[in-house]
């Protein structure tokens, strides 16, 4: 169930993009859910241009093993620097926002 989203773009003008990565399990309800409220979090909040993955542990344990993802779904930002990470709801865009992307919470996105 690995998958990029549709929406992935090259870098802004100014080289700004994020890299997310969304760990989930399985097909579930629960999964789905995540999946869409980080793309609507994205769509809705970011100015730049998003590489979101999606990451089934149960079709790619090692992933989450290697990453040190214990629990679902976890949200993890790679780029840019310094990586970020959220467990749990991801429907508090509020709280996703103000812990992985500080400067989009601070208002530094598109609104």
């Amino acid at each position: 169930m690995t998958a990029a989203a549709p929406h992935t773009a090259p870098p802004a003008a100014d080289g700004t993009s994020y890299d997310l990565t969304l760990f989930v399990s399985g097909a579930s309800g629960l999964s789905a859910k995540a999946i869409d409220d980080v793309r609507l979090l994205c769509d809705v909040h970011l100015a730049a241009p998003v590489r979101l993955t999606v990451v089934d542990i149960h079709d790619e344990p090692e992933s989450a093993v290697s990453r040190g993802v214990n629990v679902v779904p976890t949200l993890v930002r790679t780029r840019p620097l310094p990586v970020r990470r959220i467990v749990g709801d991801l429907s508090q865009t509020e709280r996703v926002l103000a812990t992985l992307l500080p400067a989009v919470a601070g208002h530094d996105a598109k609104d």
